[in-house]
């Protein structure tokens, strides 16, 4: 049976790519969709952090609460940095400390996809999932005190406004190219 053609593309990555934006941008499915495109690995910060601690950032967030989330979740992306590089979908307050930014800026290259809270809430089928959109009026000034901090890691933005999962998805792979930072692999 032949491969799709879009399965058949090797890429390599010459060092970590970090998806940063606000909840609802699609890090985790923009870095699906390149993973898939460009026969690369993809990993989100949030799921591997449930993962290797055995519990839901919801309890996390319970038990120790935004400043016990934000250690843990520095440890991870520290951890995910010194690994071969891959695409890292980052949760949305990544930024929020500035060791994380330092971090980002130096260890990889950073794709900021930008959307608006409104943008991000008419995304969001589910908002039991995301609480924050519960109250939109909470939710853009939140994503207003990150906007900067976003701009301030990104070597590359994207505005997604209006745009499909595959659109976003193949901007960014030219950005990389672009930027060097996505190779052919050779055979």
């Amino acid at each position: 049976m032949a491969k799709s053609p879009a399965a058949q593309k090797n890429y390599a990555l010459k060092t970590p790519v970090f998806l940063v934006g606000f909840m609802g941008a699609g890090k985790t499915s923009i870095a699906r969709k390149i993973a898939r495109m460009c026969g690369l690995a993809a990993i989100d910060v949030d799921t591997y952090l449930e993962r290797r601690i055995g519990k839901r950032i919801a309890d996390v967030f319970a038990e120790s609460g935004e400043e016990g989330f934000r250690a843990l979740e520095s440890e991870v992306l520290c951890e995910l940095a010194d690994k071969d590089p891959q695409l890292i979908s980052c949760g949305g307050g990544v930024v929020m400390k500035s060791e994380n930014r330092t971090l980002l800026k130096t260890r990889g290259c950073v794709v900021h996809l930008k959307v608006s809270a409104d943008e991000a809430a008419t995304r969001i089928s589910n908002k039991a999932t995301r609480p924050l959109f519960r109250d939109l009026e909470a939710a853009r000034k939140i994503s207003e005190t990150r906007a900067p901090l976003y701009e301030e890691v990104a070597r590359i933005t994207i505005d997604t406004a209006n745009k499909n999962v595959n659109a976003i998805a193949s901007e960014v792979v030219a950005a990389l190219k672009k930027e060097g930072v996505l190779c052919q692999s050779p055979k």
